[in-house]
Parts: C-alpha cells; sequence; structure tokens
C-alpha cells in the first residue's frame, strides 16, 4: 500500500480533528441543553436521547469518529492507519453521509423537513445543528473523497454490504415504531421517518382509495420503497467507487 501526500499532510489533519471534535461537542450540546417544542413534525416530546434514535444523527457520530482516525493518521498516529485509510470504511461513510444530506435538502423544497428558525438561541442553535449535519459535513466528505489516501482500490464485491446498515436500522424504526411506546403522551409510537410508517407509504400507492386501507396493506407498499432505499445506497456506493478508483488511476499513473 502506497500512502498519498495528502495522508501526511498535518495541517489537514489538524483541521480534520477540530471538524471531528466540534462534531462531537454538538452531539453532547443537544443532549445535554434539551428544549422540546411542539412542532407539525414533532408534536410530542420522546425525550432528549431519541435524538440517537435518527439516521442523521448515526451517520454524522460515524462520520466524526472516521474523522478521528483519519486526523490522528494523518498527524502520524500510526495504530490509527488500519481504519483511516480503509477505502471500504471510507466508501460507507462517504455513502451514509450523502444519503443524510440529500434526502434532508430534497425534502426542503417539497416540506418533509422542519423549517429553520432563528428567533431565540435555542431555536437558533437547533436550525444550526441541522444545517452542520446535512449542508456542512456531506460536501466536507465528498470533497475529501476526490483525495484518496493510498493507492488501494475498492472491490466491487464489498458493495452490497453498504446495504446491511440501512436495512438492520430499517427494520430496527419499523418494529420500534409499531411496537414501542416511546412519548409522555400515552400511547405515542414514534418513527423516526414518514416512511417508516405504514400509513405513509399505502398513501403513496393509493391515496385516491383511504378507505381501502389495512395495516398489512401499508406493509405491503413499503416493501418496493425499502428495497428502493437499499438500492439507493448500493448504487451510491458504486459512484464513489469509480470515484475512487479512477482517481487512483490518474494518480497513480
Amino acid at each position: 500500500m502506497k500512502k498519498n501526500k495528502i495522508a501526511e499532510c498535518k495541517p489537514l489533519g489538524a483541521f480534520l480533528l477540530i471538524i471531528a471534535i466540534f462534531g462531537t461537542l454538538v452531539i453532547f450540546h443537544r443532549c445535554g441543553y434539551y428544549n422540546f417544542t411542539p412542532t407539525e413534525f414533532v408534536p410530542d416530546d420522546y425525550g432528549r436521547f431519541n435524538f440517537f434514535s435518527y439516521f442523521t444523527v448515526q451517520s454524522n457520530i460515524f462520520i466524526a469518529i472516521y474523522l478521528y482516525f483519519i486526523s490522528l493518521a494523518m498527524l502520524g498516529v500510526k495504530r490509527a492507519e488500519k481504519v483511516a485509510f480503509n477505502p471500504v470504511v471510507g466508501v460507507f461513510a462517504t455513502t451514509y453521509i450523502f444519503v443524510t444530506g440529500m434526502v434532508y435538502c430534497g425534502g426542503i423544497p417539497i416540506g418533509l423537513t422542519p423549517p429553520f428558525e432563528w428567533t431565540d438561541p435555542a431555536t437558533s442553535m437547533t436550525s444550526f445543528i441541522q444545517v452542520f449535519h446535512h449542508m456542512i459535513i456531506p460536501p466536507l466528505m465528498i470533497i475529501l473523497w476526490f483525495f484518496p489516501y493510498t493507492n488501494e482500490k475498492i472491490s466491487a464485491k464489498v458493495l452490497p454490504y453498504a446495504g446491511i446498515y440501512p436495512l438492520a436500522y430499517s427494520i430496527f424504526s419499523i418494529v420500534r415504531g409499531k411496537y414501542v411506546p416511546c412519548g409522555k403522551l400515552y400511547g405515542s409510537h414514534f418513527y423516526a421517518y414518514p416512511f417508516y410508517e405504514p400509513r405513509f407509504d399505502y398513501d403513496l400507492f393509493f391515496k385516491s382509495k383511504p378507505e381501502a386501507y389495512t395495516e398489512l396493506k401499508g406493509y405491503l407498499c413499503m416493501i418496493p420503497m425499502l428495497i428502493a432505499g437499499i438500492a439507493l445506497f448500493i448504487g451510491i456506493a458504486a459512484i464513489f467507487r469509480l470515484i475512487h478508483n479512477k482517481r487512483i488511476d490518474k494518480m497513480y499513473k
């Protein structure tokens, strides 16, 4: 394995370490200074630690940990290189955070994401966290992806594994939403995203026939949504793999 010059760029390593620390502090701040305000998107108070139920938060935690390894490796910590310079870890991390940003930004014009509010410190901080998680970290990781750390290519055989975590997360979210009351209001069930709720998926296909809805039909409508979602993750990972391998061919002629 041959390292690129960027893998030994200490100023970049220091910068990424600051980003990783800042990302960690954002998570701690969100949990430590919890201030619930009902909205049409989240009408019930599910508790401060429900924050970790979102794919957005989990993918950003994954990125923060990954950036710690990258920054330490760039700063000369040899033990961090095994994770930091592993392109398979990188392609999964970049894929997950890209989907996080893409879904959120794609939902803004059609009203599926909460609007930003800057009226007071609490709402301003919440809006800033949304911007940081969805509009700052994803572009940063995509830019870094264009500069491979080593000449190690990514095999196409690993691409299906990019769908394992999203599938596990989806199953967890569906089962939890169905069977686990978690709000302070009696009987309140939480779905991190609307497409994990059977009624939402049914209405996407059969909005003109609301009277024919049954929960079973909702779950059946969810199946093609899940298949498409997992295929999306694998497809994006395939694109990032192609970019990575092409960049290596160009950089290590």
